[in-house]
């Protein structure tokens, strides 16, 4: 491999990594009470969540249902695409979250935001929940498709 070559091999990779490490990450902040909150669970030890966002089609049960009726008349056909995904799980496993005292500096969406942005996630995807003492936990998840 020439040194030209091996150079610019090189550069391409340095920039690639620091584009990859530049690329913001996704933080949402859960308000547990909301309705787009499907299901969510958080360990006494607080390590092991997951939380579960309805896609908006599929909110109501009324619509849950309707698509599911539509798929099951559908799959005598050949093209028919799988049951339809009725939300977006975030999870995290035996990892401790970040406790926030507030959340100045950082930068946070709400679930109605996540939805709007045709709910686009990173790796990781940062979930922030409230305490009932004013302070935030922050977990690191990973998304379940």
């Amino acid at each position: 491999m020439s040194v030209k070559t091996a150079l610019l091999l090189l550069s391409f990779c340095c920039i690639s990594f620091a584009q990859k490490s530049n690329q913001q990450k996704i933080t949402i902040f859960l308000d547990i009470n909301d309705k787009a909150l499907k299901e969510y669970y958080i360990d006494k030890d607080t390590t092991t969540a997951f939380f579960n966002i309805h896609i908006i089609e599929y909110q109501t049960k009324k619509s849950r249902d309707k698509a599911m009726n539509e798929h099951y008349k559908n799959l005598i056909e050949e093209n028919s695409a799988g049951l339809p995904r009725f939300s977006i799980g975030f999870y995290v496993f035996d990892i401790k979250p970040e406790k926030l005292k507030s959340l100045d500096c950082i930068d946070y969406i709400m679930v109605k935001q996540f939805r709007e942005n045709n709910y686009k996630t990173t790796s990781p995807t940062y979930i922030i929940h409230k305490l009932k003492d004013g302070t935030y936990l922050k977990w690191e998840t990973n998304t379940l498709n």
